[in-house]
């Protein structure tokens, strides 16, 4: 009996799953805004490791330009308030967005996942204190627990903005794997497993997480923009990485107040911003659509 249980979880799944990923992925790539989206996140990607060695002019160089002198063929962005080449520090802001991004959700996966699958899975207590502490962080302002953080922990810095802003979004990730998990933790090849004699573990992480991966991948691609924005809100009100480390927002509150007689300091960083924004927007409206099975033909 185990055997034949064995057999149902393992081989009809697989083959299935395979399926659905492929053909995920040919309809991603009929996706043109997705696919654009890609294509800049992949070339933004490539801007940030090329910057890690080198710069046009050094990030924080300044007097390399005439103070806020406007696109050149020697500076293409123009230069800032102390002559430094803003196209350069564009280009480490890149850095700085991509890992504030990248960097909160792979925390919110290590933190949500785990504790969404547990409380989706075995309910009870361990669920009531989840649902609860979900409800609480969600009736406080994401913007104050943030700001609280960070003055909290002391000299602004990139690690600790990362960490501020784990903690007001990781309540998306652990509800959304929560809900996937009450909605598997019934169905049959989940049965078929808890009686061939599977341990939770192994249920959780080797057939309720592969099945619920669509979302989280989806929902890990728009916390992305969401947790770049943040960290460009924060710069911009001096909360953020401190100087002379350029964050996208911050470089357009320096341009702020000359924004009359040099708006390339705002123009340059914000298309950036923007730019960034709409391509993993596009990314996971693509993947959305992508990986709903009912959009299947």
């Amino acid at each position: 009996m185990a055997a034949t249980a064995a057999a149902v979880v393992v081989r009809p799944v697989t083959p299935v799953q395979a399926s659905l990923w492929s053909d995920a992925w040919r309809r991603l790539r009929r996706n043109r805004l997705a696919l654009a989206g890609a294509i800049y996140l992949a070339f933004l990607i490539v801007v940030a490791l090329v910057a890690l060695v080198h710069t046009p002019y050094p990030m924080a160089g300044v007097a390399v330009a005439t103070p806020y002198s406007g696109p050149s063929a020697a500076h293409w962005f123009g230069a800032d308030n102390l002559g430094r080449d803003v196209f350069s520090r564009v280009m480490v802001g890149a850095q700085i967005s991509l890992t504030v991004g990248i960097g909160t959700q792979l925390i919110i996966l290590a933190v949500g996942v785990p504790i969404g699958l547990a409380a989706g899975y075995f309910k009870g207590w361990f669920d009531s204190i989840v649902s609860f502490f979900v409800n609480v962080f969600y009736g406080v302002p994401d913007l104050l627990v943030a700001l609280l953080l960070v003055v909290l922990l002391g000299h602004p810095g990139l690690d600790k903005i990362i960490i501020a802003i784990s903690v007001t979004r990781w309540m998306d990730m652990t509800r959304l794997v929560r809900g996937q998990t009450l909605a598997l933790r019934e169905r049959e090849f989940v049965e078929a497993a808890r009686a061939s004699g599977a341990k939770p573990f192994k249920i959780l992480f080797g057939h309720i997480l592969p099945n619920a991966l669509g979302p989280v991948i989806v929902q890990a691609t728009f916390g992305v923009p969401a947790a770049i924005l943040f960290e460009a809100f924060l710069s911009f009100l001096g909360l953020g990485v401190p100087a002379p480390q350029p964050s996208w927002g911050s470089m357009a509150a320096d341009g702020l107040s000359a924004i009359r007689i040099a708006p390339h300091m705002v123009i340059a960083p914000s298309i950036a911003l923007s730019l960034t924004l709409m391509a993993f927007n596009f990314l996971g409206d693509g993947l959305r659509d992508a990986l709903d099975p009912r959009s299947r033909r």
